[in-house]
């Protein structure tokens, strides 16, 4: 029995070491994640060697392991779906905070982005420039005040804030 046993697992070693890194990536196509991915193959290896089947080597190997790898991800995806929804019936405003939360931090995202894309184009412009925009659409003063302020005509109040503008709208294209 013993000499079974050791041959077995010579047998399993080889079987292992040629496909371990061919299940992960089968795996990776149908969960999305490596790590997951890793442990599933573990699970299929470990229930290999616990049969001890010597039928399934060869050119059988790796359709069992193909059928056995959907198998488990079933069982997975089955498995983290009833604890979700254990969780989420056992606290409903958890999923509600979860979405949330990650909904603010989607928006906060593209605000940082979108704050940090007007801050580099107004870097591009002169300071009296930036402080005639600045004065002209966040302090939200005319251009006549603007233009006194400044001592320049209304016309090239306009002409740098349409043109800091245009700019802007270039940059952040991608948010609207």
């Amino acid at each position: 029995m013993k000499k079974s046993d050791d041959s077995f697992d010579a047998v399993f070693v080889e079987m292992y070491n040629q496909n371990y890194t061919y299940l992960v990536k089968y795996l990776c196509l149908l969960v999305f994640d490596i790590s997951v991915a890793e442990d599933l193959a573990h699970d299929i290896f470990l229930r290999i060697y616990k049969s001890k089947n010597n039928e399934i080597a060869g050119a059988k190997l790796r359709n069992y392991l193909r059928k056995a790898a959907k198998n488990i991800v079933i069982d997975y995806l089955r498995k983290t779906a009833r604890e979700e929804a254990k969780n989420n019936k056992i606290i409903p405003e958890l999923k509600e905070l979860n979405d949330l939360f990650y909904m603010n931090l989607e928006n906060s995202v593209i605000e940082g982005e979108v704050l940090s894309t007007v801050h580099d184009v107004l870097e591009n412009f002169s300071e009296r420039n930036r402080k005639i925009f600045i004065s002209r659409i966040m302090e939200q003063k005319t251009r006549n005040t603007v233009s006194k302020e400044e001592n320049i005509s209304p016309h090239s109040v306009k002409k740098i804030e349409n043109e800091i503008l245009y700019e802007l709208r270039q940059k952040l294209k991608q948010y609207l």
